[in-house]
């Protein structure tokens, strides 16, 4: 078994008047880290990628690649919905220093599954430097089935990875299995929490999941127990994780849930999102703080952490 990793999809910081934050985020990749990460992910999903504009992605970066150099890998979001800005942001996050640039789908239409390898070759294609693929088909529409991988993989032999986001194990594992010959070293990461171990023990490289902003401290543990092999923890880990993974169905956006929740463990996050101007009620501030304080309980009582 390979060593898996629990990489955070880092949420952005914004102030109280929707602007990004700069020092604030700084200040929280520098938390997530010393709490024990194994990297990051910058503009994914709950980083808001979508509602940042070209200028704000590439400040971020640039302050990324350097709280990151040389502690933990950096990956960076770069998908848009058009070829030639995709490869402008993937090549400038590469240049900047980013250790891979990580390539969505186009979303809104539908692209067919010709369509998404043409679309993904496209991209790569045009890029020096390691670029990982990004499925998210709930969100885009467009699902990067196995098939679809070996494809790029074949073609792009610097695509070496895959966020893969789906609830579906099959599907994670017909990935690995379809690239195994021809990329060894692929590397295929979950995107639900609750397929971490799952994930290692098909093959995979771990999992790129949003409860490591909230839980930075158990995700790492629950990578070192998987790495030792420490099943009686693993498992307990496990049920922790599936009871903190209730955050998600708080609100009808589960980014300001996690914000809140952050904000709760003392992380230097606001629930302030530009994805939603739906403020989180004080019903739904009343179940985060229950689900935290239930998973805490469980910590505790199983030294978990």
């Amino acid at each position: 078994m390979r060593k898996s990793k629990f990489i955070v999809p880092a949420v952005t910081v914004f102030d109280e008047k929707g602007a990004v934050d700069l020092n604030a985020n700084v200040k929280l990749w520098n938390e997530l880290i010393g709490r024990g990460v194994d990297g990051i992910l910058l503009h994914g999903s709950n980083g808001e990628f979508f509602a940042l504009s070209e200028q704000e992605r590439t400040e971020l970066i640039e302050a990324a690649v350097e709280v990151a150099r040389g502690k933990v890998d950096l990956i960076v979001g770069t998908g848009t919905n058009a070829v030639a800005e995709t490869v402008r942001l993937s090549k400038r996050a590469l240049k900047l220093g980013a250790d891979a640039a990580m390539v969505i789908t186009p979303f809104y239409f539908g692209l067919g599954h010709e369509g998404i390898v043409e679309y993904l070759c496209a991209v790569a294609g045009q890029v020096d430097g390691n670029v990982m693929l990004y499925n998210f088909p709930a969100r885009t529409g467009n699902d990067i089935d196995a098939d679809a991988v070996r494809q790029v993989v074949t073609r792009c032999p610097n695509v070496i990875g895959i966020k893969d986001t789906v609830t579906d194990m099959g599907h994670t594992r017909a990935i690995i299995e379809a690239v195994a010959d021809i990329a060894p070293d692929f590397i295929v990461y979950s995107g639900f929490d609750e397929n971490f171990a799952h994930n290692g023990l098909a093959g995979g490289s771990g999992c790129i999941a949003a409860l490591a902003n909230i839980y930075p401290e158990l995700t790492h543990a629950w990578a070192t127990a998987l790495g030792a092999s420490d099943w009686d923890r693993v498992e307990k880990i496990q049920h922790v994780i599936d009871e903190l993974a209730s955050v998600y169905d708080v609100a009808p956006l589960f980014v300001p849930a996690v914000k809140y929740a952050m904000s709760l463990r003392g992380l230097p996050v606001k629930p302030i999102c530009r994805s939603t101007v739906l403020p989180l009620t004080e019903d739904q501030k009343e179940q985060i703080a229950a689900i935290l304080e239930t998973a805490r309980q469980s910590i505790e009582a199983n030294n978990l952490v």
